[in-house]
């Protein structure tokens, strides 16, 4: 068995200052006063998480982590050279965004598990209130052989919650519909591919616009958690499940060669608040502007899946 992940690293920016986004707070000057010795703290600590998402049940580190909330290649870098990491074969797919502020999103995967076929990233273009556009986190693709077996995969990070839910709904809806062309794309091209389709949505399971992705091809099993009333990030207390994963059905027939088995949330310990206000809640690298030493304010995802040609 092996696993694959899901994980918002909240902002994780380089401390250096780019003129062309809006990363200023998070330079050694700016409000967050966000030094190297901070950054570097963090990158360990995202290195430590990752290599033991998943290793209880598999005995392996994840064979791929889809990320979101990082500014560029140099915080990837850092984070597979981290010191719980630097030892594993770790590579990652990052294509600079449009973004405004900056935050992009990659695929970290273990050379040993995947091989890299193909990459490219499909923008997805708004528009503001004055009919201006302008673009957000690309969706990125990636295809390649997941232990021999040919598997297409999007990692996204939809657009947030914070102007409002009507109007970002529309936003999120034109990234749903530039996800499902790719995907009926795919269909169209092969017969029973193989896809995965990860990513924060800023919408939980039972969403329209989750749904009009899945349509009868996939099945997401963050749903039950969801119907649980548990989530991966939280706002005002309230359990948000954003963070998710959708498979197609092939990953569940009879004889597959790569067989999903469970999908969970992954929040030991440390990386729990564990006293005060935010108690239970992700412990976070920032609370505001306060410095928590932390991790993110999501716990990161996973699924386990069984390798029948290799016995994993």
């Amino acid at each position: 068995m092996f696993s694959i992940v899901f994980y918002n690293l909240e902002n994780f920016f380089d401390t250096y200052d780019d003129p062309d986004t809006y990363d200023d707070d998070y330079t050694p000057r700016g409000i967050m006063h966000w030094i190297k010795k901070r950054y570097f703290r963090k990158a360990n600590k995202i290195g430590k998480a990752i290599e033991k998402i998943g290793f209880k049940e598999t005995g392996h580190i994840p064979a791929l982590i889809g990320v979101c909330e990082v500014e560029n290649r140099r915080v990837l870098n850092d984070i597979i050279h981290s010191k719980a990491l630097k030892k594993k074969k770790y590579d990652f797919v990052h294509y600079e965004s449009a973004d405004i502020r900056g935050m992009d999103v990659a695929l970290i995967y273990d050379e040993k598990a995947f091989q890299l076929l193909e990459s490219k990233v499909f923008p997805v273009e708004l528009y503001n209130f004055k009919g201006e556009s302008y673009k957000t986190r690309d969706i990125l693709y990636c295809r390649g052989l997941l232990y021999k077996v040919p598997v297409h995969l999007f990692i996204n990070h939809w657009p947030s919650r914070r102007e409002g839910d009507m109007e970002s709904d529309q936003k999120r809806k034109l990234a749903s519909q530039i996800l499902r062309e790719q995907i009926d794309y795919i269909k169209y091209e092969e017969d029973n591919p193989f896809i995965i389709v990860m990513g924060d949505f800023n919408a939980d399971p039972a969403d329209e616009n989750i749904k009009y992705v899945m349509q009868k091809d996939f099945f997401n099993p963050a749903t039950s958690l969801f119907e649980k009333k548990k989530g991966t990030t939280f706002h005002r207390k309230k359990a948000l499940m954003y963070d998710q994963m959708m498979f197609t059905y092939n990953f569940k027939q009879a004889g597959s060669p790569l067989k999903f088995k469970y999908f969970s949330i992954y929040k030991p310990g440390f990386l729990v608040t564990w006293k005060g206000k935010f108690k239970k809640l992700p412990f976070r690298t920032y609370l505001g502007r306060k410095y928590q030493n932390g991790y993110s304010d999501h716990f990161p995802v996973y699924s386990i899946l069984e390798d029948s040609t290799s016995g994993l």
